[in-house]
């Protein structure tokens, strides 16, 4: 009698168990959002089934990929993970497509500044056209997916960073890529590894911006950490300058400097800072905290390295 409890009270518990992971899962749904010319965009949505599916409206995560501009997937299995704790944690994450200009580019193009920085906005403002497009989509699609049109956070990684960054730059700026959007739109945060901002001239915001994350190593060579600016004009401005910005405008941001670390910051915090992401979202965006918060990782390890870049040696690295 006793052994047959025993195997009973297992089975119900193995039953227990399989009936939670089978209730709790992610699900992976691709669908098209544009087609433009030779490219077909799609985007991959991932969300947590959860055994009781409520009524209430999930933040959403809209991620770029890093590459470039030259190449990258939205399903690079080394985001996987990072789009799953997202998910479980309650938001709904987006990998989109965008369109990689410089691809198609023969290098000898852009080999001069001129050419490189006429080149790279180009290839800016297309993936940031494309990252409306599929910011919009989720908008139409709020209802049929259950989620909050006015908790969508921007993120990306390197040249996916740079897009969302741009994204809300351009918005705050009311150019016309914010004409793309509804009325009054703005995303809710954004969460830059490694990105920056292109402008012209010193960047100037007409708006504040929302709440920002930004990760950067101070010894980046391939997106700068302060500027890399064509005499004076073009330019890529980095996290730590944007950085500057924030705080005289005392508007919230989460500045994490990693000293003498490289492009790593452009995917490590995925793995390695997921839960100060997590607060981040939950205090400044979500909670709606004013807070301007910067941390800095030091390694007594690195005592000497490089990190005064010249925008020559930003396009070497990035024409490899």
């Amino acid at each position: 009698m006793g052994k047959r409890f025993i195997f009973i009270l297992m089975a119900c518990s193995l039953l227990s168990i399989a009936t939670v992971v089978h209730a709790q899962y992610i699900d992976k749904q691709t669908y098209t959002f544009a087609i433009k010319k030779a490219d077909t965009l799609k985007l991959d949505k991932y969300v947590m089934i959860d055994q009781i599916q409520g009524t209430q409206s999930k933040p959403v995560i809209l991620f770029a990929f890093g590459g470039g501009f030259k190449g990258g997937r939205r399903d690079n299995p080394d985001y996987i993970s990072y789009f799953h704790f997202l998910a479980r944690a309650g938001y709904v994450v987006v990998s989109t497509d965008y369109r990689t200009q410089l691809k198609d580019i023969d290098k000898s193009e852009y080999s001069d500044l001129q050419g490189f920085s006429s080149a790279l906005q180009q290839a800016i403002t297309c993936a940031v056209e494309d990252f409306g497009d599929a910011t919009n989509y989720i908008i139409e699609h709020s209802v049929e997916w259950q989620i909050n049109p006015a908790q969508i956070i921007a993120c990306g990684s390197s040249a996916g960073a740079i897009t969302a960054l741009q994204a809300e730059y351009e918005i705050c700026n009311q150019t016309a890529f914010a004409d793309r959007l509804p009325a009054n739109f703005n995303y809710a945060g954004v969460i830059s590894f490694s990105g920056a901002i292109c402008a012209n001239g010193i960047p100037k915001w007409i708006m504040s911006p929302c709440p920002l994350m930004l990760f950067h190593g101070d010894a980046d060579s391939t997106v700068p950490f302060t500027k890399a600016v064509v005499e004076e004009e073009m330019g890529l401005w980095g996290s730590n300058f944007i950085c500057m910005q924030l705080k005289e405008k005392e508007t919230a941001y989460y500045f994490y400097i990693a000293e003498g670390i490289g492009h790593s910051l452009s995917y490590s915090p995925m793995k390695d800072n997921r839960h100060d992401i997590l607060s981040f979202l939950n205090r400044l965006v979500l909670g709606k905290e004013k807070r301007c918060i910067t941390t800095v990782e030091k390694n007594p390890e690195i005592s000497r390295y490089k990190s005064d870049f010249t925008i020559e040696d930003y396009i070497r690295e990035n024409m490899r």
